[in-house]
C-alpha cells in the first residue's frame, strides 16, 4: 500500500473537520501558511481546529487515526505553558501534523481586540469556516514579533547562572561522570541560546527574527558566533567533552561582555573569574 502523501493528510484533516460537529473552523499556521518561501517538503502540518467542545474533541479523539495511518502521537493537555491541548500526531511516511484543540474565545480574543497574536500575525490561512467566524480575523501581516532585551537584573542573572552551571562540569569530568556532565551542558546551551539572541537584537541595525529555540540559528546569528559555535558540542566522551566545554565558556563570555557594553550593564567578571579559577583546578 503507498503511504499517504502530505496533501492526502491534508484532505483528510478538512473532511474530517468539514463533518465533524466538533469543529467549526479549521486554520492553517506555520511556515505552510507564510507567504516567505520558507515551507519545504519537510514542513510539518500545523492546524488549530476551532471548536465548540474542545474538552470533547480531545477526548474522543479516535478522529486522529480517521486522518491517515498514525504511528504515534503525544498528547499534552492546557497548562501553565500553552492555553489549549493540542496532539502532535506522526503518520505514515514521516508526516507529522501539530493540531490545536482550542475554543471559539481563540478567535473572539483576536477579533475583539482587532490584533493577531505573533502565531497569526507571521501568515495563518483559514481552511474552513463554518460560521464565519473566521472571516471577522484581521489580515496577517506577515511581521514577527521584536524580542525584548533582557533588564540589568535579568542580564545579571541569567549570566550568572550560566557561570553557576558551568562550575559543575570540571568536578563531573574529573569523576567521570559523562550523563551529569551532558544534563549541565543541556541548561549552559540553553542560557548560550537565550545570549546569542539578545546579542543579535542587540547589535544589528535592523529587527532580527530570532524564530524559537534556535531554528534558522544561521540566518541571525553573525558569522563569527556561528563559526566558533562548531567547536562548542562534543562526544561522550571526557576528552572531547572538554574541549568542547574549554569552547563553550569563551564564546558565552564574549557574548556577555559585548552585551553588557551595547547596553551599558556592568559584567559580572569576578563571577567568572572565581568560577573559572575554580575550575581550573579540576579540568
Amino acid at each position: 500500500m503507498a503511504r499517504n502523501s502530505r496533501d492526502d493528510i491534508f484532505s483528510a484533516i478538512e473532511a474530517f473537520a468539514a463533518r465533524s460537529d466538533l469543529v467549526d473552523a479549521l486554520v492553517l499556521t506555520g511556515s505552510l501558511a507564510r507567504a516567505d518561501g520558507t515551507a519545504d517538503g519537510l514542513s510539518d502540518i500545523d492546524v488549530e481546529f476551532i471548536s465548540p467542545d474542545p474538552a470533547a474533541l480531545g477526548r474522543e479523539d479516535g478522529w486522529l487515526q480517521e486522518i491517515g495511518a498514525l504511528i504515534t502521537v503525544l498528547r499534552l493537555e492546557p497548562d501553565e505553558d500553552q492555553d489549549w491541548a493540542t496532539r502532535l500526531a506522526i503518520y505514515d511516511g514521516g508526516i507529522k501534523v501539530d493540531f490545536t484543540l482550542a475554543g471559539r474565545q481563540r478567535l473572539e480574543s483576536m477579533i475583539e481586540n482587532a490584533r493577531l497574536d505573533a502565531l497569526y500575525e507571521r501568515g495563518y490561512r483559514v481552511l474552513l469556516d463554518k460560521q464565519g467566524l473566521a472571516a471577522r480575523l484581521p489580515a496577517p501581516g506577515g511581521t514577527f514579533p521584536v524580542r525584548d532585551l533582557p533588564s540589568m537584573e535579568e542580564y545579571r542573572i541569567s549570566v550568572e547562572e550560566f557561570w553557576f552551571e558551568a562550575a559543575h562540569i570540571p568536578k563531573y569530568l574529573a569523576r567521570g561522570e559523562l550523563w551529569l556532565v551532558k544534563r549541565r551542558d543541556e541548561t549552559m546551551k540553553s542560557l548560550l541560546l537565550t545570549m546569542m539572541e539578545w546579542h543579535a537584537i542587540a547589535t544589528s541595525a535592523a529587527p532580527v527574527d530570532t524564530w524559537h529555540i534556535g531554528t534558522r540559528l544561521r540566518q541571525w546569528v553573525d558569522r563569527r558566533t556561528w563559526d566558533e559555535l562548531q567547536e562548542t558540542f562534543g562526544r561522550f566522551d571526557g576528552v572531547d567533552a572538554t574541549r568542547a566545554f574549554s569552547a563553550t565558556v569563551p564564546l558565552y563570555s564574549r557574548l556577555a561582555r559585548e552585551l553588557a557594553l551595547k547596553l551599558g550593564y556592568p559584567y559580572p567578571a569576578a563571577v567568572e573569574s572565581a568560577i573559572l579559577k575554580l575550575s581550573a583546578k579540576d579540568l
